[in-house]
């Protein structure tokens, strides 16, 4: 009986054992993930920030531009009633 108790105890540890060792990967996982998304999303702004083209220092007259292109194409007397973005 004294050898059964302590087969019983041996099987205990070993299941607690391996359940510290599968938390052990689970929380490696999870904190392997969030590493990772994390440096997407600071590339992914960093990259935004120097790359992107439509920056607020150089904001164009766009009405200006569409009424100088109309002159161009129609003549001097031309002149933009209307004018609407199209998505």
């Amino acid at each position: 009986m004294l050898t059964n108790t302590n087969h019983e105890n041996i099987f205990l540890m070993e299941n607690i054992s391996n359940l510290s060792v599968l938390f052990n990967i689970l929380l490696n996982g999870m904190i392997t993930v969030f590493v990772v998304l994390s440096l997407v999303f600071f590339l992914g702004k960093a990259i935004i920030y120097f790359f992107d083209s439509n920056s607020d220092d150089n904001e164009l007259d766009i009405e200006g531009e569409i009424n100088k292109e109309i002159k161009k194409m129609e003549g001097v007397d031309a002149k933009v009633v209307s004018y609407r973005k199209l998505d």
